[in-house]
């Protein structure tokens, strides 16, 4: 048993080593305009084999943003068309090698 409760003690701590993303906005479930304007803000800390992010809107491209230090981060979305959009925030190492930690919302666009 004792065990058991040091391992829940220390899980939450190398969860935090590893590194975390939360997106602050928008919030999943959200309503967006469509078209130009939308900016996606959120927080970072690098796991120990991060280096960037790339940001998915569905199936694009990403975008990616190698400004993570000075978070709270945010950058501009692409223009959404109206409907569902789903929003991924992925970490990625210097070779674009995608790390595993992401965050991830969906939100409406009218």
């Amino acid at each position: 048993m004792r065990h058991v409760l040091i391992l829940a003690l220390l899980v939450p701590q190398l969860a935090l080593a590893q590194g975390a993303i939360t997106i602050l906005s928008p919030k999943d479930g959200t309503t967006l305009s469509s078209g130009m304007g939308n900016k996606l803000e959120y927080n970072v800390k690098l796991g120990p084999t991060g280096n960037h992010l790339h940001v998915y809107v569905d199936d694009q491209d990403p975008i990616v943003d190698r400004n993570v230090s000075g978070c709270p981060c945010s950058i501009d979305l692409p223009d959404l068309s109206s409907g569902r959009h789903t929003i991924v925030v992925k970490e990625a190492t210097a070779g674009h090698v995608l790390t595993g930690l992401q965050s991830e919302v969906t939100v409406n666009v009218k």
